[in-house]
C-alpha cells in the first residue's frame, strides 16, 4: 500500500510530501514553505542530542562521568521527540501557534496511522478485506466506518488530496490578487523550484530507507521470513515482499542500489513498470506522487492567467471530473486538492469571522457530507455475493466503465472510484467544519503524527518485517499455537484457536510493534527526513541565480 502515499506523501506517497516545517510561530505543511526565506525547521538535528552543550560537558572529570554523559545523550537521542523535548532547552519554549491549515497535518497523521494498522493486520487476518454481509462475514471490524480504522487504500486517496492542496496553496496566494495583474515572476519562481525540489524531497528520505533496509537484512533482523518467495504458515493473510538475504553487506547494498534505481528512475522518471522492486512495495505511492505533482505544476501554469471564476468553477472541476470518470483517479485527487486550495483562500483566517458566517444549514450539510464520505471510504476491495445485502453491491453497477466490475474474487477497480469520491467529499466538508478541525485534527496527538507521518510511512515496513514478525512468531510459540510436529517434521499453526491467535497479534502490535514504529520514525525524522528539507533550502541558495 501505499502510498500512500508521499506527501506529500507521503503520502502514504505517502507521500506524499508528508513532513511539517515551522516558520516563526506558525505551523504549515512543508510544501507550502519550502520556498519561504524565513523557514526554520522545528525538528532538532540528530547531533543536537548527541553533541549539544550542557553544563556537564564543561567539567573535566574521569572516564566514568564522561561515559555516563554519553549514555545519557544516546538515550535522549533514541527517545521520541515528544518525550525528549522535556529534557532539552527547546522543551521550555512556548507552545507553537497553529495555522488555519494545520488541520490538514492532523488529517494526514491519522490517515498514516490507519495505513500502519492496515499493513500490519492484513498480514494476519485476510478476512478484513471483505465487507460485512451478515452471513459469511460477521466480524464487527468489517462494518462500514469501523473498517476505516484498519483500511489503508482510502487513506492513500486522502494523502493525494492533501498533497495537491499544499503544493498549490502558495501559487493560489500569488495569483489571488485584485485586477488582472499578479506577481508572475514570483509564481514562476515558485513553480520552477517546486519541480526539482519535489523529486529530491520525496526520494532522498526513501534512499536512506533503502540503505537502512540493506543493513537490517544483513544483520539478520528480517529472518523471521527468510525470503520474499516464501510465506510461513503462521502468516494467514497477504504479505509484502522483501529483498533476498545475500552473503555480505556490500552485496546487500548493491541490491538496495539496484532496487532504488528501479524505484526512483525507471518507474518514476521513465514510467517503466515491468520491473518490480523488492524494498517496501507500499512505497508505490511515491512515483505516483511525483508524476502527479509534475502534471499539477503544468496545469497550474496553464490556468494561472485565466479569470478566477473561470479557473475555479469551470476549468478545474471539468478536468477533475473528466479524469475521475476516465480512470485517472490519482491525478484527479491532486487537481481536487488544487480546487480546495482555491476555496480555502476565500475562508477568513479570523476564527470569530468564520464562526459568524456559519449557519445551521451549512453545518448540517457538511456534517452529512462527512457521514456519507466515511461510508464511501469504507467501500470494500472485495464485492459481496449478490444475494447478501450490504449496501455496496448497489453501488457497484453505478461505477463508470473505466472501473470494471470484478470477474473473480477480487475487485481491483470499482473501489478506486467510490473511495476517491468519498475522499473528495470528506476533505471538502472538513474545510468548512472548524470545530471538527480543532477537536479532532488539531490536538497534540494528531499534530504529532502529522509531523512525522512521512517518516512513519517510510519506516513502518521495516519495523513490521523485523520486530513485528519476531514478536508475533515468538508470541505464537509462547502460547503453543505455533509448534513443532515431530511426525510431520515441520512447524504447524493450530488454526482451531482463532481468538487466541488474534489476541497474540493484537498484543504484539499494541505493546511492541507500534511503539517501536513510532520511535524509529521519530529518529528517522530527525536524522534523515528533516535534514533533507534543510539540505534542499541550502542547495536552492547555492544553485539559484
Amino acid at each position: 500500500m501505499s502510498n500512500f502515499p508521499a506527501s506529500n506523501s507521503g503520502d502514504p506517497g505517502i507521500s506524499i510530501s508528508m513532513l511539517d516545517v515551522e516558520t516563526g510561530d506558525r505551523r504549515l505543511s512543508e510544501e507550502t514553505l519550502l520556498n519561504d526565506k524565513d523557514f526554520s525547521e522545528q525538528a532538532p538535528s540528530s547531533f543536537d542530542f548527541l553533541l549539544g552543550p550542557t553544563s556537564s560537558t564543561q567539567r573535566k572529570f574521569g572516564i566514568f562521568p564522561r561515559l555516563r554523559h554519553i549514555i545519557a545523550k544516546v538515550t535522549l537521542f533514541l527517545l521520541p521527540s515528544f518525550i525528549s523535548c522535556y529534557f532539552t532547552p527547546a522543551g521550555a519554549s512556548k507552545p507553537e501557534k497553529l495555522a488555519p491549515t494545520a488541520w490538514l497535518d492532523g488529517l494526514r497523521g491519522i490517515a498514516c496511522a490507519c495505513v500502519v494498522v492496515h499493513h500490519y493486520f492484513y498480514e494476519y487476518h485476510s478476512r478484513l478485506e471483505h465487507p460485512y454481509d451478515g452471513v459469511n462475514h460477521v466480524d464487527v471490524t468489517q462494518l462500514p466506518f469501523i473498517k476505516l480504522i484498519h483500511y489503508g487504500p482510502p487513506m492513500v486517496k486522502i494523502f493525494f488530496i492533501i498533497s495537491g492542496f499544499v503544493l498549490t496553496v502558495k501559487a493560489v496566494k500569488i495569483t489571488r490578487v485584485p485586477g488582472s495583474s499578479f506577481d508572475g515572476q514570483g509564481l514562476i519562481s515558485n513553480l520552477s523550484t517546486s519541480v526539482w525540489k519535489r523529486y529530491l524531497r520525496l526520494y532522498i528520505p526513501c534512499a536512506a530507507s533503502f540503505i537502512l533496509c540493506a543493513f537490517l537484512i544483513s544483520a539478520g533482523w528480517m529472518e523471521a521470513i527468510p525470503t520474499s518467495k516464501r510465506r510461513p504458515g503462521w502468516i494467514t493473510g497477504s504479505i509484502e515482499r522483501r529483498p533476498p538475504t545475500l552473503d555480505n553487506i556490500f552485496q546487500q547494498l548493491a541490491e538496495a542500489a539496484k532496487d532504488f534505481y528501479i524505484f526512483a528512475v525507471e518507474r518514476s522518471l521513465f514510467n517503466i513498470l515491468d520491473r518490480p522492486y523488492n524494498t517496501d512495495g507500499h512505497l508505490w505511492t511515491i512515483p505516483v506522487e511525483f508524476k502527479s505533482s509534475i502534471a499539477l505544476f503544468v496545469f497550474v501554469t496553464g490556468v494561472c492567467t485565466l479569470k478566477r471564476w473561470l479557473r475555479v468553477y469551470i476549468i478545474i472541476p471539468v478536468f477533475t471530473i473528466s479524469l475521475l470518470y476516465y480512470g485517472g483517479w490519482g491525478l484527479a485527487l491532486f487537481f481536487f486538492g488544487y480546487f480546495l486550495a482555491e476555496l480555502n483562500s476565500d475562508i477568513p483566517t479570523d476564527p470569530k469571522e468564520r464562526s459568524s458566517r456559519r449557519s445551521l444549514f451549512k453545518t448540517s450539510l457538511h456534517s452529512t457530507m462527512v457521514i456519507v464520505s466515511l461510508y464511501l471510504l469504507s467501500y470494500p476491495r472485495k464485492i459481496p455475493d449478490p444475494e447478501y445485502t450490504t449496501g455496496y453491491r448497489f453501488l457497484a453497477p453505478l461505477t463508470p466503465p473505466r472501473y470494471p466490475l470484478p470477474h473473480d474474487k477480487r475487485a481491483d477497480h470499482t473501489h478506486e472510484f467510490w473511495q476517491t469520491v468519498g475522499a473528495m467529499m470528506l476533505v471538502w466538508a472538513l474545510l468548512y467544519l472548524p470545530r471538527v478541525q480543532n477537536v479532532v485534527l488539531c490536538n497534540k496527538v494528531s499534530q504529532y503524527f502529522g509531523k512525522i507521518s512521512f517518516a512513519i510511512y517510510i519506516m513502518h515496513g521495516h519495523t513490521q518485517k523485523s520486530i513485528g514478525h519476531w514478536a508475533v512468531v515468538n508470541g505464537l510459540k509462547f502460547v503453543g499455537l505455533w509448534h513443532y510436529n515431530a511426525q510431520k517434521k515441520a512447524w504447524i499453526l493450530d488454526k482451531e484457536h482463532n481468538q487466541l491467535y488474534g489476541t497474540v497479534v493484537m498484543v504484539a502490535f499494541l505493546f511492541i510493534t507500534f511503539p517501536i514504529t513510532v520511535c524509529w520514525a521519530d529518529v528517522f525524522w530527525r536524522v534523515a527526513d528533516a535534514p533533507s528539507v534543510r539540505f534542499l533550502r541550502w542547495l536552492e541558495g547555492k544553485i539559484r541565480r
